[in-house]
């Protein structure tokens, strides 16, 4: 490409100048790469109008670009829905048509974008036809790249650097987007056998849920038998001891104790005060005690 310095116009019958239009294709072509906007809409202010409406598609996505600087959105529009653009040109061309929806929408909802809302936006306005090749595209990966990847994956889930070189330069896709898609693929598919055997596992989990009953009622009834002995012993060993003296309740020379405690490991008799102090009153009589 000729430099911006060596286009020198061609001189007309007046006083204008007029360019040729290879020598406006590459001053467009320079301004817009440089990202020199205002230049290069001065440039296209000096262009006669048959030049700037017949203009080539470097005049074209000049003007393009210019009016989505300007914030005239819908002149972006009309420009890339009404002329036919080469194949090279339609990423850059896509990214504007999304800009410019993007940039009009937030000015009208006062607000940025999320990733939802440009979404929506992407969906409410499909690529026209003129910057687009009808392809659907997900995940950047086309229809035609995607069947190709697969028919790839099902000869060979593991292919060799070599292999993936050739398979990018079919797909027209890079070494490493190659590389992801095969690696992602593969680890989807290890996902439903993952998942099958977490299910085996919650089914095996459920049965042993369901038998602990069973086992926890033979526990019981063997403790049952082991244990009953061991009580038995220690009630005998209860009645025959001696744990408290004895006394003749008839006999008045013989003070009757103002309270029988009997102790065992686990339960008390309380003691006459907290009896009077439960019940509210200020003494306990001694034949309550003893009834």
């Amino acid at each position: 490409m000729e430099s911006l310095d060596s286009v020198s116009p061609i001189k007309g019958d007046g006083s204008t100048l007029a360019f040729s239009a290879d020598q406006v294709a590459c001053v467009c072509d320079a301004l817009r790469q440089a990202g020199d906007i205002e230049r290069l809409s001065r440039f296209l202010w000096s262009l006669p109008p048959d030049d700037l409406l017949n203009g080539s598609e470097s005049v074209l996505k000049a003007r393009a670009i210019v009016s989505f600087h300007r914030g005239r959105y819908r002149e972006v529009y009309n420009i890339l829905e009404t002329n036919e653009f080469d194949p090279s040109s339609h990423e850059l061309l896509q990214c504007l048509w999304y800009k410019a929806h993007y940039s009009e929408a937030e000015k009208l909802r006062g607000r940025s974008l999320g990733a939802v809302d440009k979404y929506r936006i992407r969906r409410k306005f499909p690529l026209p036809r003129t910057i687009w090749d009808g392809e659907e595209t997900v995940y950047c990966f086309k229809e035609k790249a995607r069947a190709a990847l697969k028919d790839c994956y099902e000869q060979n889930k593991y292919p060799t650097p070599q292999e993936k070189r050739l398979i990018a330069k079919q797909t027209n896709l890079t070494l490493k987007q190659v590389s992801n898609w095969f690696k992602n693929r593969r680890q989807r598919d290890r996902i439903p056998s993952n998942k099958s055997s977490s299910g085996t596992l919650r089914r095996n989990s459920t049965i042993d849920a369901s038998s602990p009953p069973l086992m926890n009622a033979s526990f019981e009834h063997d403790a049952h038998h082991v244990m009953l002995p061991s009580l038995m012993k220690t009630e005998e060993s209860l009645m025959n001891a001696s744990l408290f003296t004895p006394v003749s309740l008839t006999d008045p020379s013989v003070p009757v104790p103002s309270q029988i405690i009997v102790c065992s490991a686990e339960h008390s008799i309380p003691s006459s005060d907290n009896l009077a102090q439960e019940s509210g009153h200020g003494v306990v009589k001694k034949e309550e005690i003893l009834q």
